[in-house]
């Protein structure tokens, strides 16, 4: 007996599972097929009592990912860091972070001149249309400023810290403005209990089968096939491919399409630690390294009592051996000795964006969209699809978004199943 679905999602990470919960809600009959363990890089794993997200991870409150969430049901709790304990490594030495109007008084990371540039920087944000800036590069933007050198140091490394990227000379200033936007009037969260209750919430609402390695996604002309790797065939009335990056989005079509040079992914090398105690200051942003170190729990709820998780990251990849020590000598800034390493785990070489907005290709809005597959039937989704969003804000809005086609593709090819 052959069961045909009306959406068939590839693909079991952040961008999947929400497409496949949005054509589920949608009265869609869906089915979300992965080939590991469902939840991609938002995957949790526990050690010891220490919950470990795949490094640092922080959810946008006024981004297009909790609204997706909102939509779908997906109650997500935790708290936000504490912005009061940030500090800014500059020369070596840490001054407070700069996080309002009061710190900004206090901090000695600028002098009054720069402090000024800064304000007045701030005080423009809110009123800056990102799209203005979609075919700048971050560099081009910030020579616009004006900011003395001490200013611009500081907005460097809050960029790097709110987009998990560091190449300047390439991504466009949309994204960062935005995030900055974002960041500025809404904040973000720490999610209690990691981002596995998040994955769970969106998992509930939508078959998952896991275990299933899918090899191709043809449009017959009257439909979807999806081939997998077993000799499993599975036959819907449309598809959403979301198996993560680039490449293996495109292996799964039959005919490449052109997205054009999209760039390499953007990685970063992370440092999840499990504490005996907890650090203070805990938090250190840096202006001489693309570092950030963060003490996710507390305040959310990832460790024992009395314990906690750090995690840090540094924007961009050299050798495992360098990045590791660079992480650890963070680590030690953060108060963190040696001998108070209960558990850890390092990843040498994490995706954090299979690939990032650029300048030369219209920033956001130059992005290739959910319905650039080649196929009428087929759309697609992840990080680095569609205009709205970056890191997970984007895989759950172009999920959505994908979703949304693909039902309405197949509503328009026959009776749907459900």
């Amino acid at each position: 007996m052959t069961t045909t679905w009306d959406v068939i999602v590839v693909g079991g990470g952040m961008a999947g599972l929400a497409a496949g919960a949005t054509a589920a809600r949608a009265g869609a009959s869906a089915v979300v097929l992965e080939a590991h363990q469902p939840g991609g890089r938002a995957r949790t794993t526990e050690k010891d009592g220490f919950v470990f997200n795949m490094g640092g991870h922080a959810l946008y409150c006024g981004g297009p990912g909790m609204e997706v969430l909102r939509d779908l049901g997906v109650a997500v709790s935790g708290p936000k860091p504490l912005l009061k304990e940030y500090q800014l490594l500059i020369d070596g030495e840490l001054h407070l972070l700069p996080s309002g109007p009061s710190t900004l008084l206090k901090t000695t990371a600028m002098t009054p001149r720069g402090k000024a540039g800064f304000a007045k920087l701030l005080g423009l944000l809110g009123r800056l249309k990102p799209s203005d800036f979609a075919g700048t590069t971050v560099d081009e933007w910030l020579a616009d400023q004006g900011l003395r050198p001490d200013a611009e140091r500081v907005v460097r490394a809050l960029i790097r810290t709110s987009t998990y990227n560091a190449d300047f000379a390439n991504l466009s200033a949309d994204a960062a403005v935005s995030q900055l936007q974002s960041s500025a009037a809404h904040g973000v969260l720490y999610l209690d209990d990691g981002w596995q209750p998040l994955l769970d919430g969106l998992a509930g609402k939508v078959e998952v089968r896991s275990g299933l390695r899918v090899e191709s996604v043809a449009d017959d002309g009257t439909g979807v096939v999806v081939e997998a790797a077993d000799g499993t065939r599975l036959f819907g009335r449309s598809a959403v491919v979301a198996p993560g990056g680039v490449a293996a989005t495109r292996s799964l079509l039959p005919d490449a399409p052109d997205w054009g040079d999209l760039g390499e992914p953007v990685v970063a090398a992370c440092l999840d630690v499990g504490v005996r105690g907890i650090p203070s200051p805990g938090y250190i942003m840096s202006t001489d390294d693309p570092v950030f170190a963060s003490r996710q729990s507390p305040p959310a709820r990832q460790a024992p009592p009395g314990d906690s998780v750090l995690a840090l990251m540094r924007y961009g990849t050299r050798t495992a051996a360098e990045d590791r020590a660079q992480l650890d000598h963070y680590r030690r800034l953060a108060e963190v000795a040696d001998d108070a390493v209960a558990v850890e785990r390092f990843l040498a070489r994490m995706v954090v964006i299979g690939a990032m907005p650029l300048a030369r290709n219209g920033g956001l809005q130059g992005r290739p969209t959910v319905t650039a597959t080649g196929s009428r039937r087929v759309f697609m989704a992840g990080d680095w699809v569609g205009p709205d969003g970056l890191l997970a804000d984007a895989s759950l809005a172009s999920g959505r978004d994908a979703a949304r086609a693909a039902v309405r593709a197949a509503e328009g090819s026959a009776t749907m199943v459900a």
